[in-house]
């Protein structure tokens, strides 16, 4: 058995209705109201089902890959016991909170980036009213 999915969001963007329709039987359909909470949980749930469909396979190369960047968010860090890391954990529109646990040497890694792009922002951009 197959099945198109729908999504319709409601004009006001508080709501959304999922609708699910058998392509063995066109006439017959099931029309779900979901509020952001449902949503968020589906997403969520549908995340684990993902991880859990993936936990044998290698985690593919970050270079090159497709991305939205997160530009609105609140974010937090807080070390990470296990690992002896950290975690950065931020808010994501689309997935609600995500954790991200940093290994030393990945921490190590990201300051070093991060101060290579502190670096290239402060010569492209000299302090304004110095003089030349």
């Amino acid at each position: 058995m197959s099945s198109k999915i729908d999504f319709t969001l409601s004009e006001d963007t508080q709501s959304v209705v999922m609708t699910l329709v058998s392509e063995e039987a066109s006439d017959t359909s099931m029309a779900l109201p979901l509020s952001l909470e449902q949503v968020t949980q589906l997403v969520q749930v549908l995340g684990h089902i993902r991880e859990t469909l993936l936990k044998n396979a290698d985690v593919p190369p970050i270079e090159g890959a497709r991305f939205t960047p997160v530009v609105r968010t609140r974010w937090a860090l807080q070390p990470e016991a296990r690992t002896d890391g950290s975690v950065l954990a931020f808010h994501h529109p689309a997935y609600g909170p995500v954790g991200l646990v940093l290994t030393p040497a990945d921490a190590d890694r990201l300051m070093h980036g991060l101060q290579l792009h502190h670096e290239m922002r402060h010569k492209q951009h000299p302090t304004r009213g110095k003089l030349n």
